[in-house]
């Protein structure tokens, strides 16, 4: 009897193995996608760094900022709805916001000539409408 109790146990044990080694492949390749993936979502967010830094650095060394509708695009919407002397002003108040953004005049100077160019253009609106009424 001890040798069937022996050779039970033996079975036992080897079953046991086997399970044990089963769990820890499973394990193992379980471990080894999620490992798969997190290295390619770490790529794909290394590549698109990279991406938008070259995109960035191409705008800048271009002169572009990237971010904006240029001037000659929003001429081209005024010139659509608006008359010329409207597209002037807007053009100066352009020029002035630019003049203003590169520092080659005060906050204090902007508002007071982005005020006077509002002002010209309110008495422009109000003589364009008496023109109409006449």
């Amino acid at each position: 009897m001890d040798g069937k109790k022996a050779l039970y146990y033996a079975a036992i044990a080897i079953a046991v193995l086997i399970g044990v080694s089963i769990v820890v492949s499973v394990v193992s390749a379980i471990l080894g996608l999620v490992s798969a993936i997190v290295s390619g979502i770490a790529s794909l967010a290394v590549l698109a760094g990279i991406v938008y830094v070259a995109y960035k650095a191409g705008s800048w060394l271009l002169g572009d900022d990237g971010d904006s509708i240029g001037a000659d695009s929003l001429d081209s919407i005024g010139s659509a709805s608006t008359s010329a002397e409207v597209d002037a002003g807007s053009s100066r108040q352009d020029r002035l916001r630019q003049q203003y953004v590169e520092g080659q005049i005060s906050e204090a100077e902007f508002e007071r000539r982005i005020g006077e160019e509002l002002e010209t253009e309110e008495v422009d609106d109000i003589d364009r409408e008496l023109e109409r009424e006449r």
